[in-house]
């Protein structure tokens, strides 16, 4: 037992088990004669390739090319491991001829090469060692992949060895590199901007050459998610400057190589994403990407301002980049926490018979017109004014005008002023929380009263027609044309055959009025329907950007519960007709538009064309 025991402690052995010393056995290294020694410049393990990297330089040993297999020893803090190991040799100009640049790799552990001493190597019946100095560094994975990559690519001799060493470090993963310019195809890919689309959607704009048709594929990585790009399902977004600075070396002449791809589940938040582009040799090289800071409106806006959205192409662009992409920052952008403020002025009304809900954003200077008209009407005293600033940044312009406002009419009215610009219908939802009254209307503020008592009118229509959903004033330009009387809805084939709509008799003189105008929906410029009513449809719906198609969408959810909308043509208001809102310049608001009739159209014509082609 206590040899057993003795056994235990020296080796862990079973009982039994033979006491002898093992011997070693011989190997090449015991054998061979040994050359001049080398130097270790640089040593460390790339995470991807499990090995250890030798950079160092070693006397000339050789006529050609090198063997893949060559003896090594690798002598550690750990003792002695032995194994093969492939090399690659370049020219250094800090070394004479009778020395040479060396890269080696074996596979090993990380563990195997702490404490690295040095390496003895066999070549041609010889067996050459590099020794570790003062000068060796042991290196990171990323510098070590920044040093050995190039040399590989540019400056190594062309053996077998090389080859290999190539091909293997083309696999490795991304360690923050851009290694484009290292694969043996030339390709060329630039990233103007990506977008991150919460939570884990990402847009991408820019461009792509490639001399060669030897791309397996191009894909976004994020942590553990891998994403390839179908530029196909892209929208295609001309470059001519592309092609006039690198046409001719890529043999391309199509300037449609720019590019906005969606890649809906590609994003993992904390991670950043960057690009990789592999080649049909299993090279993969990658590219950093950096995400914009943009959010909200500036971030929708980047996506909308550069396509031309026409015809037979509109509906991809909007089902597979530009509706999911605008969706989904849209989504994010009314998540994101916001406060209100309330200012009031005056004594409100106890029980008020109608609440007017008045977003303001841009032209808060109507306030004053509006309250100045209100206050020639008696009718308006029973009536709460709630108006809502949607423009942040106009707080204080607004409650200094406000002020002067009350002290002039003595006309009481609250504000509501959120600390995010949320858009029309999120604005007036946010009235709508607050209203004290039985009816709600929900009015611009470049709508101004011309009936007197208007208001009452509007009201004593819907008590008298139970089955009236929702109901507005005829609404004129200040030449007395008309501006709205009802809407319809039209297709416009320019735009995919899309609904729009359309004003009825827009522009034309008013005709005599003969009873309500019954339609397919009313404008929210001036919409009245119970408070109760409103709020079971939850108000305006918030998918809609900034202000287009929400009064459509509330009127077809109305009708879809058999209630009619109607004007009321005995009423009537002035209406400046946008000039309400700031103005949105340029191509994106267009987009915009088409945005929120692609919203319209997805959920109200093509899901009623699906239902009526069910059998």
């Amino acid at each position: 037992m206590k040899g057993e025991q003795s056994k235990i402690r020296r080796g862990g052995m079973a009982a039994g088990a033979s006491t002898s010393a093992p011997r070693r056995t011989r190997s090449v290294f015991d054998e061979l004669p040994r050359g001049e020694q080398g130097h270790i410049d640089a040593f460390g393990h790339l995470h991807e390739a499990a090995g250890c990297w030798i950079v160092g330089w070693m006397p000339r040993p050789f006529a050609g090319d090198a063997d893949l297999a060559l003896p090594v020893r690798a002598v550690s803090a750990h003792g002695a491991h032995e194994t093969s190991a492939v090399m690659a040799f370049y020219e250094r100009p800090d070394l004479d001829q009778s020395r040479v640049g060396v890269i080696i790799y074996w596979q090993s552990v990380r563990r195997s090469i702490a404490g690295l001493r040095s390496i003895c190597i066999a070549i041609d019946g010889v067996t050459y060692g590099l020794q570790v100095g003062l000068s060796t560094a042991r290196v990171d994975d990323r510098a070590l992949y920044d040093l050995v990559r190039p040399i590989l690519v540019f400056q190594a001799t062309e053996t077998v060895g090389r080859a290999q060493l190539r091909d293997l470090t083309a696999r490795l993963g991304y360690v923050g590199s851009d290694t484009i310019s290292s694969l043996s195809g030339t390709v060329a890919v630039e990233i103007d901007e990506s977008l991150i689309c919460p939570p884990h959607g990402l847009l991408l704009k820019g461009w792509h050459l490639a001399a060669t048709d030897r791309v397996v594929a191009i894909r976004v990585r994020s942590g553990a998610r891998k994403t390839n790009i179908d530029f196909n399902a892209g929208v295609p977004v001309p470059r001519p400057d592309v092609i006039a600075a690198l046409g001719a070396a890529y043999g391309a002449t199509d300037p449609g190589v720019g590019f906005m791809v969606y890649l809906p589940g590609a994003y993992e938040p904390e991670e950043l994403p960057y690009l990789e582009v592999e080649l049909d040799t299993g090279e993969r090289a990658y590219k950093a990407l950096s995400p914009s800071r943009k959010q909200g409106l500036n971030a929708i806006r980047a996506v909308l301002e550069g396509p031309d959205c026409r015809y037979g192409d509109i509906d991809r662009l909007f089902d597979t980049v530009l509706g999911p992409a605008v969706k989904a920052l849209n989504t994010a952008r009314l998540a994101q926490p916001f406060t209100v403020e309330e200012a009031s002025y005056g004594v409100l009304p106890s029980l008020p018979v109608c609440s007017l809900v008045i977003p303001l954003y841009g032209r808060i200077d109507y306030l004053e017109y509006q309250i100045a008209l209100f206050s020639a009407d008696s009718s308006t005293r029973d009536l709460e004014l709630i108006y809502v600033l949607d423009d942040p940044p106009r707080r204080q312009e607004l409650l200094t005008l406000a002020d002067a406002v009350f002290a002039r009419f003595r006309i009481p009215f609250r504000i509501l002023i959120s600390s995010t610009n949320r858009g029309f219908g999120p604005a007036s939802n946010l009235g709508l929380s607050v209203a004290q009254a039985p009816y709600v209307a929900f009015v611009n503020s470049d709508v101004f009263p011309v009936t007197a008592g208007w208001a009452h009118l509007l009201i004593a229509q819907l008590k008298k027609n139970p089955k009236l959903g929702a109901i507005g004033p005829r609404l004129l330009y200040e030449d007395g044309s008309v501006q709205h009387e009802g809407c319809r809805y039209q297709t416009v084939s320019e735009y995919g055959d899309w609904t729009f709509i359309e004003h009825s008799h827009k522009g034309r003189r008013p005709t005599a009025a003969v009873g309500l105008i019954e339609s397919e929906m009313i404008t929210a410029a001036c919409l009245m329907l119970s408070t109760k009513r409103a709020r079971e449809l939850e108000g305006f719906d918030e998918a809609y950007v900034v202000g287009d198609f929400e009064d459509a969408d509330l009127c077809r959810r109305l009708r879809a519960k058999n209630l009619t909308v109607a004007v009321d043509p005995s009423i009537v208001c002035h209406h400046l007709e946008r000039q309400s809102q700031a103005r949105l310049d340029g191509h994106w608001r267009m987009n915009l538009t088409l945005y929120n009739a692609w919203v319209h159209e997805r959920r109200w014509i093509a899901a009623a064309q699906t239902h009526r082609s069910r059998p």
